[in-house]
């Protein structure tokens, strides 16, 4: 949710992935790391805007379970 409404963002892990090591992105998704530990991603919407950081391993723990799926 951002300031309420409802947004919906869907992006390829490929991109997750590449933005874990190197600024990826183009439109509303924006993915680069942050240091050794962390990684930033930026949505963007008509509404605003959404900037959240992650901890590398959990992410990468997310990617691993995702493609076993």
């Amino acid at each position: 949710s951002l300031d309420g409404a409802e947004v919906t963002w869907i992006f390829a892990r490929e991109l997750l992935e590449e933005g874990m090591s190197a600024p990826a992105g183009s439109g509303d998704v924006h993915i680069w790391p942050c240091g050794r530990a962390r990684t930033v991603l930026e949505f963007h919407s008509h509404q605003g805007l959404a900037l959240v950081q992650f901890d590398k391993i959990v992410l990468r723990r997310f990617l691993v379970r995702s493609y076993a799926v």
